[in-house]
């Protein structure tokens, strides 16, 4: 095994991460640890950072966790260094969300991150995570089954996060510690082997024999795959610009031609690279969708997408639910364009019948309003009596008629009179019973 037996070997390698000009502030995460313990001592001999620490105290080890952050205090005060601490519920949070206790602990630790990198403006969040971190999530995400992007290990950087002991071993960092004299806190949970990560590197402590081999082999094997994932990765924004009719950001809502879907080949593999990232995991559900009638729909955590037509619609749960069960009331004709409505509409007194094809307004028997009025999207049950038409028909047939997708079905508001009744299908049709007649005395013109 190479032994890194010199302090400017780790030096230089880690200057390459924070190449600046001027000096940049960044945040050093350390838990007390070897590898963050090395880190920090690195960090301090680097003269453009400006140095801050943040520790977690995941509160799981009892007196112990105090000590790390008694210990991680003294270190900060000794070297003049701004410490945040942030102590974690860890075990209740993990109940309450159905996470396991190093899932709920890591993503209390980045949702954490990340409000202190918007807070004090940190130019990156540095991190202790190094080669044999790498190769044990290689073989993690392999048991639980993965693709390329799977196999890259942790990344060195991405974002706002930098890992710049990626390129070294455990082994080298003991090292490196050692003939430093550098201190740091041991943790008791590494030894427990009811945690996978703990179980894998067990087992890769019995490739030592040969490590030098082992360590470099995966080195190539890690950087082959991140060439390999970027050309697909590119060849994935190609794709992903040809199936896209229509894509927009706040709300999301992405529209796909399903044409274009059904010639990628292989089929299977696109559609996991396309989905996936939106929660769309089964391959034969979306398979399924591609060939479904209209209104059938798959529903992720936070997306879902909509078979309409010819098409498939990818929409945020905020865009559906935006209007869902909101009610805008109109509480009378005074004032009436002062309310505050989600939809562009304005309300006319004393229209004259010839202006209604000429300025596209709705021409409303005024008589017959009852106040308040009532702005809604549709419910189960809805029913009108369109304009030109004799007897009612229920809302949804009227939608099917009209191929109205889901979404068109939900983003679409209804102006209810007060004694219940449909009013106005807004933008699309009048009901028949508000319409006016020869002796219609007072007008409400609508205009959309």
């Amino acid at each position: 095994m190479k032994i890194y037996n010199y302090d400017h070997i780790f030096i230089e390698k880690i200057k390459k991460y924070f190449s600046f000009q001027k000096k940049k502030k960044i945040c050093v995460a350390v838990s007390g640890g070897l590898d963050s313990m090395v880190l920090i001592n690195l960090l301090l001999n680097i003269s453009n950072l400006e140095l801050e620490v943040a520790h977690c105290n995941f509160t799981l080890r009892n007196r112990e966790s105090d000590e790390d952050e008694i210990f991680i205090k003294d270190f900060c005060i000794k070297n003049n260094i701004i410490c945040h601490i942030k102590k974690f519920d860890t075990l209740n949070f993990s109940k309450k969300n159905k996470l396991s206790i190093q899932m709920a602990a890591r993503k209390l630790r980045y949702n954490w991150f990340i409000k202190l990198l918007k807070i004090n403006l940190y130019e990156y969040i540095v991190l202790g995570h190094h080669l044999n971190d790498s190769i044990e999530t290689f073989f993690i995400n392999i048991l639980r089954g993965t693709g390329i992007k799977g196999l890259l290990g942790i990344p060195k950087k991405n974002e706002k996060f930098i890992r710049p002991l990626s390129d070294f071993t455990k082994e080298e960092i003991l090292h490196y510690a050692k003939i430093k004299n550098i201190k740091w806190r041991s943790d008791s949970s590494n030894q427990e082997t009811k945690y996978l990560r703990n179980k894998i590197r067990l087992i890769l402590t019995k490739f030592s024999s040969f490590s030098s081999f082992f360590y470099k082999g995966f080195r190539k094997t890690i950087n082959y795959l991140h060439d390999e994932n970027f050309l697909i990765e590119e060849k994935i924004k190609k794709v992903y610009h040809e199936i896209t009719m229509e894509k927009k950001n706040n709300p999301f809502i992405w529209k796909i031609k399903c044409n274009k879907i059904e010639k990628l080949h292989p089929l299977s593999f696109y559609l996991f690279k396309l989905f996936s990232p939106y929660g769309f995991n089964n391959i034969n559900n979306l398979k399924y969708l591609i060939d479904a009638q209209s209104g059938k729909q798959l529903i992720s955590k936070k997306y879902r997408i909509i078979k309409n037509r010819n098409n498939l619609i990818l929409i945020s749960h905020k865009f559906l639910l935006k209007n869902k069960d909101k009610n805008y009331i109109i509480p009378n004709i005074k004032n009436i364009n002062q309310i505050s409505l989600p939809i562009n509409i304005h309300f006319f007194l004393n229209i004259k019948e010839g202006e209604k094809d000429k300025n596209k307004i709705f021409l409303i028997d005024l008589e017959k309003i009852q106040f308040p009025l009532l702005l809604r999207t549709w419910r189960k049950g809805d029913f009108f009596f369109p304009f030109k038409m004799k007897g009612k028909k229920k809302l949804s047939k009227y939608y099917k008629e009209k191929k109205f997708s889901l979404l068109e079905k939900e983003q679409t508001w209804l102006l209810i009179n007060g004694n219940g009744d449909i009013i106005l299908i807004v933008g699309n049709r009048l009901d028949d019973r508000f319409k006016i007649r020869k002796k219609t005395k007072k007008i409400l013109g609508i205009k959309i």
